[in-house]
């Protein structure tokens, strides 16, 4: 191939591939006349398979450098006090493509660590999903009162493949501490770190 060609089918690669970029922008940032992203253009990203959890099994725990270990079912969970707030969660990969505005229900993580009781030595929050993907967090930002355990999207149960039946929530951190198919909270004395943060992404995950 002359080089001549091979710039110009260079050019028209890259051309293509910012269609494509444009036309993912263009799905991923339909909202309804609310504001919000439709289910259907959220972006996805997971480390396994999407895992199935039998509702009427469910159970949240939580434990670690706590004086009060629980196990939370999901309709003790649902009765907790919960807030809904509005938010928009963004994969720190592609901020600008892979973003959704999305209105969160849930029950505020501190009411939950409030319960356990940390030990006084405690310095951070360890989720784990079902999947077996994990994230952590500083205890200081654990305890910010919008940091929720969610359970609700749009004012609909969260669809499974966006975490279902319980994921968390933490707004104005990257999208990678949003541990889906949420099912364990380890409260540790210990600087551990999540999957993303031990493979060198932010341990404090901040967007700005």
């Amino acid at each position: 191939m002359r080089r001549r060609d091979f710039l110009k089918l260079m050019v028209l690669s890259a051309s293509l591939i910012t269609l494509y970029r444009l036309g993912s922008y263009e799905i991923n940032s339909l909202q309804h006349s609310n504001g919000l992203t439709p289910f259907g253009s959220w972006y996805v990203v997971q480390i396994a398979e999407t895992p199935s959890i039998n509702l009427n099994n469910y159970v949240l725990t939580v434990d670690g450098d706590v004086e009060n270990p629980l196990q939370i079912t999901y309709n003790e969970l649902t009765s907790m006090p919960s807030v809904t707030i509005k938010d928009t969660i963004q994969c720190v990969s592609d901020p600008l493509f892979l973003r959704a505005n999305v209105e969160w229900t849930g029950v505020p993580l501190r009411y939950i660590l409030n319960m356990a009781n940390p030990k006084a030595s405690a310095i951070k929050v360890l989720t784990f999903g079902a999947e077996g993907y994990t994230a952590d967090l500083p205890l200081w930002k654990a305890m910010e009162d919008d940091t929720l355990v969610a359970y609700m999207v749009d004012g609909k149960p969260l669809p499974q493949v966006h975490g279902y039946p319980v994921r968390m929530v933490v707004p104005r951190w990257w999208g990678y501490t949003y541990t889906k198919w949420l099912v364990r909270i380890h409260v540790t004395s210990k600087n551990v770190l999540g999957y993303w943060e031990s493979l060198g992404y932010p341990d404090v995950a901040r967007k700005d």
